[in-house]
């Protein structure tokens, strides 16, 4: 009996080293949130997605009235142009995932790939903004600038959202839900900072204008 108590406890046997794995795993996935605060690529990850969301949100609450009201759309013209950038922003998603890992196949490093994604995913859509803050904008080049602004934006997919699982591949959840927090708070602000800036000024060029500026600085 000494014997087999013995073996049921000795690393050898299989629900010992069960558990010793098992508790491994655990200590090296249980990070606390301030441990992932302290490192600068959790910032530069969490500043890019509260920038990020400031756009997001501004599109998926503002652009139906930016049609409406500043283009003069009707009711259901309106509606469908707002789908149009949305739809873009779909297929940019999902091309953004093979465009970087063909340029990391074809020897680029994870780094230089994530960095050129993001920088392209918020320059472009920075001037695209930078257009539509021209007041004689006709529609159709407005309804384009601002498929292009939502559609690149997208790319960003393979950037800082990647990047999470780059940095802290063991902690990808808790980082997503961490900068996601930030990013959604960013968000709220942003949708409730147009309702105050369109109601002073009666217009939403100062609000493309400032959102480039954020592009630019993320």
């Amino acid at each position: 009996p000494k014997q087999a108590v013995a073996d049921d406890h000795s690393p050898s046997h299989p629900s010992a080293a069960a558990a010793a794995a098992a508790a491994g795993a655990k200590s090296q996935e249980s990070v606390s949130v301030w441990k992932l605060l302290s490192h600068p690529a959790t910032w530069a990850i969490i500043i890019v997605n509260i920038v990020n969301h400031w756009g997001y949100f501004i599109y998926l609450n503002w652009m139906p009235s930016y049609f409406s009201k500043a283009l003069g759309f009707d009711l259901r013209s309106s509606s469908f142009l707002s789908l149009l950038p949305w739809l873009v922003m779909a297929v940019g998603s999902s091309a953004a995932g093979f465009l970087a890992d063909s340029l990391i196949a074809a020897g680029n490093s994870v780094t230089l790939v994530r960095k050129a994604v993001q920088s392209v995913s918020m320059l472009i859509p920075a001037a695209a903004l930078l257009i539509l803050a021209n007041p004689a904008i006709t529609p159709p080049v407005a309804v384009a600038a601002m498929t292009i602004a939502l559609g690149v934006t997208s790319l960003g997919q393979a950037g800082f959202v990647a990047n999470m699982s780059d940095i802290a591949p063991k902690q990808a959840g808790q980082m997503f839900g961490l900068c996601n927090t930030f990013g959604c708070l960013s968000g709220i602000m942003g949708v409730l900072s147009v309702g105050f800036v369109v109601e002073a000024t009666g217009s939403f060029v100062p609000v493309f204008q400032i959102t480039a500026a954020l592009y630019v600085f993320a």
